[in-house]
């Protein structure tokens, strides 16, 4: 093996035995239901155009289960394991679950964010979920964040 850098590649698949459902397998989501697919790839536009009207109107708990309480699997943890022994320098995945995270990947690229992040449609920035207060700005009618609203709660 002459390889001097190796990297992980992650989608769907790794997550399933963690019990959350692929999107184009078998039994997946999008085989499943291709409507709800459709409606997907619009839900970012629409957000865009009416991040009031959007509200937290999301159907991903519904689709994909409570991915707050998901757990890592054994796959997880082997890729942490790989890295830790130097074989594996990186992990990149699409998936939005966070399992990786949770399972202790140090170099991890997230494709399509986290469920633990939150990012600001004005400047890209990343900040973690628990940097907030989310029930109280639902509450004061602060979502989506302005960025008066990010600065303010940074700290």
């Amino acid at each position: 093996m002459n390889s001097r850098y190796a990297i992980a590649l992650t989608g769907a698949g790794i997550s399933t035995e963690s019990g959350i459902p692929d999107f184009r397998g078998p039994s997946g989501i999008w085989t499943k239901n291709p409507e709800a697919e459709r409606r997907a790839y619009r839900s970012y536009e629409r957000f865009m155009e009416d991040p009031k009207g959007c509200g937290r109107k999301t159907k991903w708990p519904e689709l994909l289960g409570n991915l707050e309480t998901a757990e890592p699997n054994p796959g997880h943890y082997a890729l942490v394991e790989l890295e830790k022994l130097g074989i594996m320098k990186c992990v990149i995945t699409q998936n939005v679950d966070a399992l990786h995270e949770k399972a202790g990947t140090g170099n991890l690229l997230e494709y399509h964010g986290s469920i633990l992040k939150l990012r600001c449609t004005s400047c890209t920035s990343r900040f973690r979920q628990d940097e907030f207060n989310l029930e109280n700005l639902i509450r004061e009618n602060q979502l989506p964040p302005f960025a008066q609203v990010w600065r303010s709660n940074k700290n």
